[in-house]
Formats: structure tokens, sequence, C-alpha cells
């Protein structure tokens, strides 16, 4: 599964890695990302009885993205661009069901203000494409191709699953969130150190957000929960399953 990009956005994205000023567009992504650590860390302290955790956790999802994005780690791009693109997926679905409503248009805008920025191979010059961990860690084009999708689809369901994991609840579905949000979490640490137990945690965390899936009352618009999660932890999965089907066959 690929991310659908609308051909306006795609032109002005092809735009913006020609054009140059990464540490400008850099800015406007961290400035981006720290509104909404900001944002989740009010809403943390006022939020309505058991929705604290749930903000707070947000708050701390985006406060990774914001460093990463700053300090300029490889995979910071793509843990931001995944937090970009949930909010927009989101932004976008709610304006369909509900029709048009200005927050929720800002809120998609400043999620386009993430992704955006850091589009560009000008931009993946300044994290994927630096020589010194693709040396470290032996990568070539493909293997970073891969790398890119799982953290970046990894990354797109982390505000689902925490939503669904720590907003409040009982019983079997608490269980199974709560077990798909710290795979992920788990999975992605191991992913960004390449460890093949990164990939199968995150595979894990599919499986237990498919089973949340199919808890009675569960709707079926649900955008904060399991089945939109499910579908982005599936996707991450997804370019590493060939090679280790091929790997498997080799030591058969």
């Amino acid at each position: 599964m690929a991310f659908k990009v609308p051909s306006e956005l795609s032109a002005l994205s092809s735009k913006l890695g020609g054009l140059g000023f990464e540490g400008p567009r850099r800015a406007a992504s961290a400035l981006a990302l720290s509104f909404f650590v900001v944002l989740y860390l009010f809403l943390s302290l006022n939020a309505p009885p058991g929705w604290g955790p749930a903000f707070g956790a947000l708050s701390l999802c985006y406060l990774v993205a914001f460093f990463s994005v700053v300090a300029g780690w490889f995979w910071g791009r793509w843990f931001a661009t995944g937090l970009g693109w949930s909010g927009l997926m989101v932004a976008g679905i709610s304006l369909v069901m509900v029709g048009w409503a200005p927050a929720l248009a800002i809120y998609g805008a400043l999620h386009a203000m993430v992704v955006l920025p850091l589009a560009g191979k000008s931009m993946a010059a300044q994290y994927d494409l630096q020589e010194s961990w693709r040396q470290r860690y032996r990568m070539d084009e493909l293997g970073v191709a891969r790398l890119r999708k799982t953290i970046t689809r990894s990354a797109a369901s982390l505000p689902s699953l925490i939503l669904w994991a720590l907003g409040p609840k009982e019983g079997q579905g608490m269980l199974l969130s709560l077990a798909a949000l710290g795979l992920t979490i788990v999975g992605l640490s191991g992913i960004v150190r390449l460890r093949t137990w990164g990939w199968l945690a995150v595979a894990g965390a599919a499986v237990a957000a498919f089973g949340s899936d199919h808890l009675p009352g569960l709707s079926a618009f649900e955008l904060a929960g399991p089945r939109l999660a499910t579908i982005l932890l599936a996707a991450a999965v997804a370019p590493f399953v060939l090679p280790a089907v091929r790997f498997l066959r080799a030591r058969a």
C-alpha cells in the first residue's frame, strides 16, 4: 500500500524538491510540529476524564518528531512525514464525512505544513541520503526505500493507536489496543536500528490492532482507532514480506 498523493500535492512537492532553502523549510516543518506538541500538552492538562494520558502521549509523539527533524536524524523526515500524513488523512476523511469545518481544514493544513516542506530530493539529502548511516548499516537504495515506507507508515499509525489505546475503555479492547501500541513503539525503535525483531513487533501490532477491530460496537467509520491503524501497520510490514519469505526459503 502506498499513500495516494493528489496531483496538486505531488506537483508542489516536486517544485519544493528543487527549490532549495532547506533550512527555512526544516524550520517551517518543525514549527508545525511544535504547535501540536504544545496543543496536545495543554489538552492533556485540561482534558475530559480519561483522555489526559492520550493527549499527553500525542504531545510526546510530536515532540519526538520535532527533535528528529531539528537534529537531522536519518529517520526524522520519515517519522515526521508519517505523522503529517496521518493528520491529513484524518482531516480529509472527516471533511468528507461531516462537511466543511474550519477547524478540520486548519488541522489538515498544519499537517500539510509538516509534509510538504520535508518533501523532495534536496531535503532527502539532509536526512536519509546521508552516507554515514548507509555505510554503517550497509544499505542499498532498495533497502532504504523499504525502510522509508515501513517507518513512515508505522509513524502514521501512532496517533490512531494512541487515541484508541489510551482513551477511556474497558475489557479486552483495552488489552489488545495497549498491546498494539506497545508493539508499534518497540517495533519502531528496532526498525530504526535495523533489527529484525522490530519488523516482527510491527507485524504483531498489526495483528493486535486487527483483533481490536472485530470487537462489538466498533463504528465502521472509526478514524481514531484500530481500523486505520491496522491498514497502516499492515502496509508498514508489507515491504519486508517478500524478502523474509526469500530468506526463509534459502535457509530451508
